[in-house]
């Protein structure tokens, strides 16, 4: 039978796990991520961050965040490699971080043979005094199931590039009011479903954040490594670092990193437009 937090997952698509990190292990990664902020510009993301740095590694097999995912999941939940280290970045428009990002279209959307059963991880170091929320827009992530056809039709709507254009030039959020927005105190964690609908909101001073992810190994699960590991060449991910590999192999979190088929239906691929401004971040 499920448990409450897993009706609670199934539900919004998302949960939050507070006071994740002891100071210690705060001061450390902020440090951490300052060492790897010299030389870059003042806002920057590093996709892959966590598996190309040693230093974050530790991170993977954090028990509490490995029991929350365990809880709503079960015993079998596997590393999978979509990571990113983030300081003074925030995205500031609603997206999904899963591979077919228009509802409907492609097999993140399939449920009939095998449960989509990923999570990214969410962790936040900064204070909630700089005013960043995240904003989750609960049942996004299963829309026929947890909204109505109305409710859906109007978010999705709001998501076309005419919309999102408009919203920009007269500064209004449709989507603001539909939303669940989360203060985050350092050391707070969000898990939460990638095709989940989110944005972060505008903030003072620097945040920090860094993510990963983990699910159950199934086909939803080997298109998502896929994705992100070899079709989506312009994140520059790579291969596992052998000392990880064997550490994830010894905790039992270890997948098969085999690269699978060189398309995927629905799977969202930006444009040359799109990667240059994602370039003035890194």
């Amino acid at each position: 039978m499920p448990n409450s937090k897993q009706n609670k997952f199934f539900q919004d698509g998302y949960t939050v796990v507070r006071s994740l990190f002891s100071q210690s292990e705060i001061a450390y990664y902020k440090e951490q991520l300052d060492a790897l902020s010299v030389g870059r510009k003042e806002k920057w993301t590093l996709p892959d961050g966590v598996c190309q740095h040693p230093a974050f590694w530790d991170v993977i097999f954090n028990e509490k965040i490995l029991a929350n995912v365990r809880e709503l999941f079960g015993d079998n939940v596997k590393f999978l490699q979509h990571n990113d280290l983030h300081v003074g970045f925030s995205s500031f428009t609603w997206h999904r971080d899963s591979v077919c990002r228009d509802f409907g279209k492609g097999p993140d959307w399939d449920e009939t043979k095998e449960p989509y059963l990923l999570a990214r991880v969410g962790i936040y170091l900064q204070d909630s005094e700089g005013g960043f929320r995240l904003g989750m827009i609960p049942g996004t992530h299963r829309p026929n199931v947890h909204l109505s056809a109305a409710e859906h039709r109007e978010i999705e709507r709001s998501m076309s590039n005419s919309s999102k254009i408009f919203n920009t030039l007269t500064f209004k959020d449709p989507l603001e009011d539909k939303a669940h927005w989360i203060a985050t105190e350092p050391g707070d964690c969000v898990i939460f479903d990638p095709r989940t609908l989110h944005t972060g909101s505008d903030f003072r001073g620097t945040k920090y954040s860094f993510f990963i992810a983990y699910g159950i190994e199934n086909q939803h699960f080997r298109n998502h490594y896929n994705y992100y590991r070899h079709l989506r060449e312009d994140l520059g991910y790579g291969s596992l670092h052998p000392n990880l590999v064997k550490r994830l192999e010894e905790a039992g979190l270890y997948a098969n990193e085999t690269a699978l088929a060189d398309k995927i239906e629905g799977a969202w691929i930006p444009s040359k437009a799109f990667q240059m401004v994602a370039k003035h971040f890194k």
